[in-house]
């Protein structure tokens, strides 16, 4: 099984089979393996050969289409639970011509700083518009509204203008959570959490009372469950049932946190599984990231940046194997580290690997790792740059500065290619590669970012949401633009 993208297309079938990362899975030796799933139980982890569990695969797909609603439509996150900030898209363009990608099509929708994602022949988002807050869904192939549901009767202001967290889908179902505070404090973080039918906006079940969730902080569903990261210090992560609703259990964090408000960060929940512990990471505001048992709510370990983010960490921690990467940068606080999560006597340790204060410190952007290789941005010897740092020893494989990069800037990694955000608001298409900075294109699609929201791609299109504008535009060649 040598071809990548025979590898790629069964790992997603798997993936939306078993409902688990499409990263977690890997063939070894002609053989499939699955890693333990916290509803199969401790010993669920196993192994069959290639040709057998492609077969399975098929038969399990076509009984699925055969008994599953039009608009079910797998699980699709901005991020994938590993947090990975790497797109499975192929079959992208290689060089961009002097004015840029083809533009399919712009939207102005209203305020937000949503990602825009798409499952099926749907694409959601969120907005602030005639002092409300919104949840929209599109045509992803011509931006036409398909439907619009009132999610909160009050205006963002906080940071930004308008809701700020992406919305996740999973099957017929995709959940919203809108901006709330406590009389506006913002300290006093109550986001409520709704669950709407993807095919018509019709509110399933909402919640802003038993539970609450954080700003920003995306949430992340495994088999049944929706976790979601909260807002208190009895509360800083809740597990729901993802069909009801009802809440399951609730983890407290009773460390020093480095401020008298505790709530979630707006880094966005990990799934990892190590040492055959499956377990949530959370970042909390302002200096503590924790790792959650996910199958009973218990904390497994406490760890705390050097120096504390003001805002706390936006970037999302990602797990690659038994590793975690995080990075944060506020004022004097710049960070990019690396942990092991070292398990011992069932118990999970988290020990520095590498530590740097000017290699991948994004404020905004969650790592893209691909290949050994890091993309973000960090400092360079003179001026903020775009960088590639190797994973294993956090070393430097090479950076390009100019007036060009911040480590505010914005990123994603797909089919070899960089797609980024410069301080001009411009769009840049790069090789992701290990030797070298080399651009491929550049585009100004004429809207103000503000704080960037990094691009998304699905199906051949790129979607880039500024302040209050949606941009598309063709990243395929036309053959494969679905």
């Amino acid at each position: 099984m040598k071809h990548p993208n025979v590898k790629l297309a069964l790992r997603q079938v798997l993936a939306r089979i078993f409902h688990i990362p499409a990263g977690t899975f890997h063939t070894l030796n002609g053989r499939a393996a699955l890693p333990r799933r916290p509803e199969f139980g401790r010993s669920s982890s196993f192994a069959l050969p290639v040709h057998e569990i492609c077969g399975l695969a098929a038969i399990l797909l076509l009984a699925a289409a055969s008994n599953s609603p039009a608009a079910d439509t797998g699980y699709v996150r901005l991020l994938p639970n590993d947090g990975n900030n790497v797109y499975p898209a192929t079959n992208l363009l290689r060089q961009w011509p002097a004015q840029g990608p083809k533009e399919l099509w712009r939207s102005t929708i209203g305020d937000g700083k949503t990602a825009v994602i798409v499952a099926g022949d749907r694409a959601f988002t969120s907005t602030q518009t005639g002092g409300k807050q919104w949840a929209l869904c599109m045509d992803p192939a011509t931006g036409k509204t398909l439907w619009k549901t009132m999610i909160e009767t009050n205006e963002n202001h906080h940071q930004v203008v308008g809701p700020v967290t992406t919305p996740i889908v999973d099957g017929d179902r995709v959940y919203f959570i809108p901006y709330e505070s406590i009389n506006g404090d913002f300290y006093k973080i109550c986001c409520p959490v709704l669950c709407l039918r993807a095919s018509d906006g019709s509110v399933l079940w909402s919640e802003g009372e038993k539970f609450v969730s954080t700003e920003g902080a995306m949430p992340l569903i495994v088999g049944n469950t929706l976790y979601i990261s909260s807002c208190s210090r009895e509360c800083v992560l809740a597990a729901v049932d993802k069909m009801t609703g009802k809440l399951l259990w609730k983890t407290a964090d009773p460390d020093d946190v480095g401020h008298p408000s505790v709530f979630g960060a707006g880094s966005s929940l990990t799934y990892q599984v190590v040492g055959g512990i499956p377990q949530i990471i959370i970042s909390v505001h302002r200096n503590d990231n924790m790792g959650v048992n996910a199958e009973t709510g218990q904390a497994l370990w406490h760890w705390k940046l050097p120096t504390p983010v003001g805002s706390g960490m936006v970037s999302t921690p990602v797990a690659v194997g038994s590793r975690v990467f995080m990075s944060a940068f506020e004022s004097a606080s710049s960070w990019g580290i690396c942990l092991d999560m070292q398990v011992k006597d069932g118990k999970i340790e988290p020990v520095v690997r590498t530590q740097s204060n000017k290699l991948q410190c994004n404020a905004y952007h969650t790592v893209s790792i691909v290949d050994g290789a890091v993309y973000g941005f960090g400092m360079g010897d003179q001026q903020e740059s775009l960088q590639c740092t190797d994973f294993e020893t956090g070393k430097l494989l090479w950076e390009q500065g100019g007036p060009d990069w911040s480590r505010k800037s914005n990123l994603t990694v797909a089919d070899g290619l960089i797609f980024a955000l410069t301080k001009k608001d411009e769009l840049v298409l790069a090789e992701a590669n290990k030797t070298g900075y080399k651009e491929l294109g550049r585009v100004n699609p004429g809207i103000k970012l503000g704080v960037q929201q990094q691009p998304t791609i699905f199906n051949g299109r790129l979607y880039l949401r500024g302040n209050d504008t949606v941009v598309c535009y063709q990243a395929a060649a036309d053959s494969t633009v679905k």
